[in-house]
């Protein structure tokens, strides 16, 4: 009976130095907060013209490639318009030919003969093959404007990624630059984590991270990209004479203040969707030379510092 009392006491000792090491290491040794959300970059979609839309191969929340047709403007009041501008660039090009054709005219029978036709009449002509070039090159111009109007009456997606916040449906008239959709760049989720300013010093560019999402609890790897310089401070009022004028303060406890830290993902698993917004728990791993100490060298670390600084 002794000796099974002695074994459960040892089990109980054992377990206690082994859940006190895992707290100690979890909360005090590796960085650590539940002040964190997964950020991903939307881009607005707007169309360039307006017009009834008349195609819209896209639902909500679906997947998209970049190039994907995501929504098409009735395209015919535009493709008349770059008949007419094509029509007017021939007349233009038709009159210049013309206008060539006067002007050396012109200077051939003033060279014969200067008497024939006046040095005036010449300028006059080539003033004229001048401004029929000008036409030309801005009917040019016209047609060009008139074929990027018809090009945007296809709005394509410009970046990989999912639909969302869809507003418009076949059949509505859109405006030009009112969005009507949104797209979640696919390419650009991130996890932003608030960590208090005491837990910075432990933090470098370029450790790992362990991501455990709320919703699942799945745990993603990561890696810290960089740690923000600067964050605003309430205290910090400018008076008109640009003189900073701090309020009083009669704080008893002194908050650590909360400093953003931007972490990528890496190897999310294919079939895994990330949720812009989504809460995540972030543990950053400690420094390579600092993970092969025992517990106990680790341990001490943080209490040699804290007496050290006093």
């Amino acid at each position: 009976m002794i000796v099974v009392r002695l074994a459960l006491t040892a089990l109980f000792v054992i377990g206690a130095v082994f859940g006190v090491t895992f707290i100690w290491t979890t909360y005090f040794e590796a960085p650590w907060t539940r002040d964190a959300r997964v950020f991903a970059r939307t881009v607005q979609v707007a169309s360039y013209v307006a017009g009834n839309v008349v195609e819209l191969p896209v639902r909500n929340n679906s997947p998209v490639k970049k190039g994907d047709l995501l929504m098409r403007i009735d395209p015919a009041t535009y493709q008349s318009a770059v008949r007419q501008a094509q029509a007017q660039l021939d007349v233009a090009i038709a009159n210049r030919n013309i206008q060539a054709d006067n002007t050396n005219r012109t200077t051939q029978l003033s060279r014969g003969d200067a008497n024939t036709v006046s040095q005036a009449t010449v300028v006059q002509a080539q003033l004229q093959l001048a401004s029929s070039n000008a036409n030309v090159e801005a009917s040019q111009a016209s047609l060009e404007d008139a074929q990027i109007n018809l090009a945007r009456t296809e709005i394509r997606a410009n970046v990989d990624g999912f639909v969302t916040n869809l507003r418009v449906d076949v059949g509505d008239y859109a405006q030009p630059g009112s969005a009507v959709m949104a797209i979640v760049d696919a390419a650009s989720y991130r996890v932003d984590a608030y960590f208090m300013e005491t837990k910075l010093p432990r933090i470098e560019v370029g450790a790992t991270a362990r991501l455990r999402m709320m919703a699942s609890g799945k745990v993603l790897q990561g890696r810290v990209r960089s740690i923000a310089r600067a964050i605003a401070d309430s205290q910090n009022a400018t008076a008109s004479d640009l003189l900073l004028a701090p309020e009083p303060a009669f704080e008893w406890i002194r908050l650590a203040q909360r400093v953003p830290v931007d972490i990528g993902f890496e190897n999310v698993p294919a079939d895994f969707p990330l949720v812009s917004g989504a809460t995540v728990t972030v543990i950053v791993d400690q420094p390579p030379g600092e993970r092969n100490l025992a517990w106990y060298e680790r341990a001490w670390g943080p209490l040699r510092a804290a007496f050290a600084a006093d």
